[in-house]
């Protein structure tokens, strides 16, 4: 009669160790994306900044237009570095891939608004503003 009762226990635990392994699991973390990529995402976001606070400098007149062009030709090279670098990036998972593909879309905003403001368009401080906001949020979503 023991061993009827001691079967009828050990079938008995199955339930709350199940419960258990679910709980635990369903405490995990969401995965982060990949430090390189969130570096990246920094990378972009500074160089951004930078254009998008020379870009009003020059606008002010509190920069001469060569040093403010200069500025922009240097951040659109770093730019066109991290968009690089992403794209060479092999994602490990779903999510370094959709990470990726956001990084990717964000950097190449900053780099058609850094080319207007080069240009001189009057609408490039509110398109760097847009960039440098969407790559903050990106940064913030890596941790």
């Amino acid at each position: 009669m023991s061993a009827v009762r001691m079967r009828g226990r050990s079938w008995g635990a199955i339930p709350l160790a199940i419960a258990v392994v679910l709980a635990v699991s369903g405490c995990a973390p969401a995965p982060s994306p990949d430090p390189a990529l969130v570096s990246l995402a920094s990378d972009a976001l500074s160089a951004t900044r930078s254009a998008q606070l020379g870009t009003g400098q020059r606008d002010d007149g509190r920069m001469f237009p060569t040093t403010a062009y200069a500025l922009l030709t240097d951040m659109e090279e770093n730019i066109a570095d991290v968009t690089r670098e992403a794209g060479l990036h092999q994602p490990a998972d779903a999510t370094d891939a959709s990470y990726r593909a956001e990084l990717l879309k964000a950097s190449g905003s900053a780099l058609d608004a850094m080319h207007a403001a080069s240009a001189g368009d009057p609408g490039a401080e509110e398109a760097l503003k847009k960039a440098a906001d969407r790559l903050e949020a990106l940064q913030k979503q890596g941790g």
